[in-house]
């Protein structure tokens, strides 16, 4: 570089704007492929093993920046918009409004998919406004994952929620069940089906259940850190209910992050499709078991587990094709609303803990719910059953 170029470029004013420029372009760049990184993870959701990551990120953390970048952008114009001048500048002006009004497009776009999409903060004024024709008493299932965390007493934690149905989840080992199994019989009818990894107490009569290794390929993360094997868990609950007999469908599948979730997904439905076991039957006189009638678990009218798999994710839906329950419904998308997040507890930030729902089932609410201990949130659902749609024979 000769010393006259050095001088121009370098020339006061001249450098400063020069690093302007780079540094703007930069930003540029990098809101874009994170607004484009935002669109893959939505289009192609988990199906992919590269898309995966991508789809996990938080909606917040993509796009905040954007639309922060959208606003200044907009803000930028207006203000400056006056200041062009001659035919070229004329040009450019116009590029430059058509860049921010397609970028603020699609920041309002992205606004409202964030807000009615993924938050349904839309359900929180139909909720308000059907809360008070609901005059009876709900079922109310509760289901959390204790992730293998002691928790010693949680009898005082879970009892005030007045839940039907409470699942439990990878149950450490010195929690206390006999605890809450006492304080289900001190405060009402109670009946319980437990077997590692769940436990089911119940304010109505478990008719039958089973439980079952999925037997996938997988490894999950435990408390302290290590990994551990994990072919994934499946059960079923079936209870005698006024409404009729339903049945509770409780699932957990390996949490290693780098494990590929759709094709996991698809594995796990498949094995509870063409499961063939015993079957534990409870009767007055006592308990017996007896072969499965019929390969695969009994349809269920509700699905709860930790599916380590985020909100809306595709490899949902392949699960409940797969293993023969694509009528489910989600029940957050029925009647949730908010961030309503399960994990990590203290912050939660994804979504991986779960409820389906049949169409016979209808959900008047859904929230999750903090311990104050254990790994996750617990999440908790208020539904109604339809005793039209039972059907009378239950039998896997």
């Amino acid at each position: 570089m000769s010393l006259e170029s050095f001088r121009v470029w370098y020339a006061p004013g001249v450098f400063k704007r020069r690093v302007i420029v780079f540094v703007r372009a930069v930003g540029v760049l990098a809101l874009g492929v994170c607004a484009v990184a935002w669109i893959a993870g939505r289009v192609l959701s988990d199906r992919y093993a590269w898309s995966q990551p991508i789809s996990w990120v938080p909606t917040p953390v993509l796009l905040v920046p954007v639309w922060v970048g959208c606003g200044i952008g907009l803000w930028r114009t207006c203000r400056l918009g006056a200041r062009r001048r001659g035919a070229a500048e004329s040009v450019r002006s116009r590029r430059v409004r058509l860049g921010v009004a397609a970028s603020g497009l699609f920041a309002m776009l992205s606004v409202g998919h964030f807000v009615f999409v993924e938050l349904g903060l839309h359900r929180a004024v139909l909720h308000s406004s059907s809360a008070r024709a609901e005059l009876d008493d709900p079922l109310r299932l509760v289901f959390w994952n204790q992730a293998g965390r002691e928790a010693g007493e949680i009898a005082a934690g879970f009892l005030p929620l007045e839940p039907t149905f409470l699942v439990l989840a990878n149950r450490h080992s010195g929690t206390r069940t006999r605890d809450l199994a006492q304080a289900f019989i001190d405060t009402g009818e109670a009946h319980a089906a437990v077997g590692w990894p769940f436990d089911l107490f119940s304010r109505m009569p478990v008719r039958r259940w089973a439980s079952a290794s999925l037997g996938l390929e997988g490894s999950s993360r435990t408390a302290d850190g290590s990994s551990r094997a994990d072919p994934g868990w499946a059960a079923w609950y079936e209870v005698k209910t006024p409404e009729g007999a339903i049945v509770i469908w409780a699932v957990d599948l390996p949490s290693d992050p780098d494990l590929a979730r759709f094709p996991l997904a698809r594995q796990a439905g498949a094995a509870i499709a063409a499961w063939q076991g015993s079957v534990r039957v409870i009767e007055v006189d006592g308990r017996r078991t007896e072969r499965a009638a019929r390969t695969g678990f009994p349809a269920p009218d509700l699905i709860v587990g930790d599916f380590n798999i985020p909100r809306r994710s595709a490899s949902l839906g392949e699960f409940l094709r797969a293993s023969g329950a694509g009528e489910m419904r989600s029940a957050f998308e029925s009647a949730g609303f908010g961030w309503q997040r399960t994990w990590p507890r203290q912050q939660p930030v994804w979504a991986i803990d779960h409820c389906f729902v049949s169409p016979r089932v209808a959900v008047r609410r859904y929230t999750t719910y903090d311990p104050g201990t254990g790994g996750h949130r617990a999440i908790v659902i208020e539904c109604d059953i339809d005793r039209r749609a039972i059907p009378t024979d239950r039998a896997p």
